[in-house]
């Protein structure tokens, strides 16, 4: 993140604005916790930053039917939604060009990766009681993704489902600062990542918007240098042996095949409601998890527990066009024992969806904690779901847990919940709602270490 910032902000928020038209009035995204679309940009005194990363949509509420059972999610069935709640949430949209057997896709990617897009081939309903897609997906910052799935519809009956796929994918350049809470802004350096996984979820639509489920998922990760030369290369900071001196220097994971099995249920209730006005209503999701080490090379104790919680309300102000937007979010991950949790899977705050005014992915620990609270206005009211908004946000959150070493203070003052660890940020913008689902909405994000600048195609978290 070495670029420039205000002048290449304006390119970059044109460049998205055009590509949101084209694909807004096709698709609206389900509101999954993901990033969504967006252009940002960093600016400090000393480091000025760009790459402007523009990530996965995600933040769009749709109202009409649970995320993974493959229905409409935008106008008509051309836009069908193939959003997951686990083994993480994952938001994607495919819009049908040559009937229901070839899409384009638009998404696949965690935050940081830019904005995603790739090809979809189906056999849609030819084969009685399954349905066999294969995916191929980049983004705008070449990271790569392949995956072969066989979805079955109705699982009994057609509220509960079943999918089984194979996925890959690759990370070239993902931000690393280190492991605790007060790590510092230099020497930044990135990491690259590829993982091979297995997975296979079942869930049932329970009620409109009200989706539980359960999942496995066998993986390999391997986490190496990255491909910013701008950086100081990882390898050259870090070290995956255990034996590292300082332990400071050590990082569970580089260098390593990581193999890994997964297994956990999550839940999803989404009762959000953007008939008229802003959003109302609430969301809340919750997924629990184990994850077991295989046969690794290097170093094979990897091993932890895991609780993710994500609740937001949206409440009304004597009128549907003011509000106020609250969230909690913490993903909780807890060592079996002296395991180590692979430094890529640590908890994080930092980006457009957890913690505006940082970097991506600025801090990491073994657990997190996110407040954001957002005052809504209306200023224009063009209809009942379009309008101009603007609004002004908070945003404060830490990371803390290193289970490295047992002695060494500096290891031992990260596994501290402490109220000097809390990071701080403040901002405001505004958005135009363009329907029931889409906005776009640029927002400032002002820290001690930083402003950032995104836009975004969502109505915010």
């Amino acid at each position: 993140m070495k670029k420039t910032p205000f002048a290449i902000t304006i390119n970059a928020a044109m460049l998205v604005l055009c590509s949101s038209i084209i694909i807004a009035p096709q698709t609206a995204a389900q509101n999954t916790g993901q990033s969504p679309p967006e252009t940002q940009v960093a600016t400090a005194p000393s480091k000025p930053v760009g790459n402007f990363p523009i990530t996965v949509p995600a933040n769009l509420p749709d109202t009409s039917t649970p995320p993974q059972a493959g229905a409409v999610s935008g106008f008509g069935d051309r836009a069908k939604s193939r959003d997951r709640n686990g083994p993480r949430r994952e938001n994607m949209q495919a819009i049908g060009l040559l009937g229901n057997h070839v899409s384009a896709l638009i998404g696949g990617f965690e935050q940081g990766a830019g904005f995603g897009f790739g090809l979809e081939l189906s056999t849609a309903d030819k084969i009685p009681g399954v349905e066999f897609r294969a995916k191929a997906l980049t983004s705008t910052r070449f990271y790569r993704r392949f995956e072969i799935e066989a979805y079955f519809p109705k699982i009994g009956d057609d509220k509960t489902h079943l999918d089984i796929w194979f996925n890959y994918q690759k990370r070239t350049r993902d931000n690393f600062f280190g492991i605790g809470p007060r790590t510092a802004e230099d020497p930044e350096t990135n990491f690259a990542a590829d993982q091979r996984s297995y997975n296979i979820s079942f869930f049932r639509d329970f009620a409109k918007g009200v989706q539980a489920g359960v999942y496995a998922q066998v993986a390999n990760t391997d986490a190496y240098r990255g491909e910013d030369d701008e950086d100081t290369p990882v390898d050259l900071l870090f070290s995956g042996n255990p034996a590292t001196t300082p332990v400071t220097r050590y990082l569970p994971g580089l260098n390593v095949n990581a193999k890994m099995l997964t297994y956990g249920a999550f839940a999803e209730f989404d009762l959000r409601n953007n008939d008229r006005g802003l959003t109302k209503g609430g969301y809340f999701y919750v997924r629990g998890a184990s994850f077991d080490s295989l046969d690794n090379d290097l170093f094979s104790d990897f091993g932890w527990n895991e609780i993710e919680l994500d609740g937001r309300v949206y409440m009304p102000i004597f009128t549907d066009f003011t509000s106020l937007a609250l969230r909690a979010y913490t993903d909780i991950k807890s060592p079996k024992g002296n395991s180590q949790i692979p430094f890529y899977n640590q908890a994080w705050i930092g980006g457009r969806s957890n913690h505006r005014g940082f970097r991506n992915f600025r801090f990491r620990g073994n657990k997190s904690l996110l407040f954001s609270v957002e005052p809504r206005q209306t200023i224009w009211k063009q209809s009942e779901t379009k309008g101009i908004d603007v609004f002004v946000f908070g945003d404060a959150g830490q990371v803390w847990g290193d289970n490295r070493s047992k002695t060494d203070p500096q290891i031992l003052a990260n596994n501290k919940f402490d109220a000097v660890n809390w990071r701080f940020g403040i901002g405001g913008g505004f958005q135009y709602r363009f329907n029931r689902s889409t906005a776009f909405r640029l927002e400032v994000g002002h820290s001690n270490e930083i402003n950032m600048v995104f836009f975004s195609v969502t109505r915010g978290f």
